[in-house]
C-alpha cells in the first residue's frame, strides 16, 4: 500500500506519541479498540480550566492509524474539552489522503477522543 508523504512523516516520527505521566494535573484518558481491525488508540489529555493544554497518544495499528492519531492530538491542543467529542475521522482521512477502507480504524480515534470528553463530564 502506498502512503501519502504526510502519513509517512507522521507515522515515522509522531510528535504527540507517548503517554502523559499519571500524576499530571487535570489528566483525562480515553481509549478505544477493535480487535477485528487490529487497532487500539489511547489519548491522554491535560485539561486546565476547561481547555486542553497537552495531548499525547498511544496507538497500535497501521501507519494510517498512527498518523491520524497524531494529527488529531495536534489539533486538540488549545481547544475546549468539548472539542474531543467532535474529532472527525472523515476530515482527518481527507487531510491525510487515507483510503476509505481504513475508515473503521480511524473511527476508533473518534471514540478514544470522545471517551476523554465523557470522563471530563463525569468529573464535573
Amino acid at each position: 500500500m502506498e502512503y501519502s508523504s504526510e502519513v509517512v512523516r507522521r507515522s515515522d516520527a509522531p510528535r504527540q506519541a507517548r503517554e502523559l505521566p499519571h500524576a499530571t494535573p487535570g489528566l483525562l484518558s480515553g481509549e478505544a479498540e477493535d480487535r477485528a481491525l487490529q487497532v487500539w488508540v489511547r489519548f491522554d489529555l491535560q485539561v486546565q480550566d476547561g481547555v486542553i493544554q497537552r495531548v499525547r497518544f498511544e496507538a497500535f495499528g497501521c501507519p494510517h492509524t498512527v498518523a491520524a492519531a497524531d494529527l488529531a492530538a495536534e489539533r486538540l491542543e488549545g481547544q475546549p474539552i468539548d472539542a474531543a467529542r467532535r474529532v472527525d475521522a472523515r476530515e482527518i482521512m481527507a487531510a491525510l489522503d487515507v483510503p476509505v477502507e481504513k475508515l473503521g480504524k480511524l473511527l476508533r480515534i473518534e471514540d478514544a477522543a470522545a471517551a476523554c470528553s465523557t470522563v471530563a463530564a463525569t468529573r464535573t
